[in-house]
């Protein structure tokens, strides 16, 4: 196997190892020995948002960093690019998550809006 697709190959396990990290870290919370969270009663679809959108822009733009890569076009900045706005995406999401969750937890939530 030719280096540089060894060098691709990394790159790939290293955003995915990155991004699944973030958000574990970001996800992972203390909860006494038995307790497991659940929903509150007013958690629902979330409000529209682009973070799906800049998600796959980044996995096209990974994957087209490392795709051109083989006829030729050193490209693993635009890999690297890609990586940075997967992750972007992933944290931005997962934070919008939370924050609905926390919204729904300290506040009353008005079930007649059609949610």
């Amino acid at each position: 196997m030719p280096a540089d697709t060894i060098v691709g190959y990394a790159i790939v396990g290293a955003g995915i190892l990155f991004v699944l990290g973030l958000v574990f870290g970001i996800t992972s919370r203390q909860y006494a020995a038995g307790a497991r969270p659940h929903p509150p009663a007013g958690v629902h679809l979330p409000n529209p948002s682009l973070l799906p959108f800049i998600f796959s822009i980044g996995a096209a733009l990974l994957g087209a960093g490392l795709a051109l890569h083989k006829i030729g076009i050193f490209l693993y900045g635009l890999a690297a690019v890609g990586l940075l706005v997967i992750a972007y995406a992933a944290i931005g999401w997962v934070r919008a998550a939370g924050r609905e969750w926390r919204e729904v937890e300290s506040a009353p939530h008005d079930e007649a809006a059609g949610h």
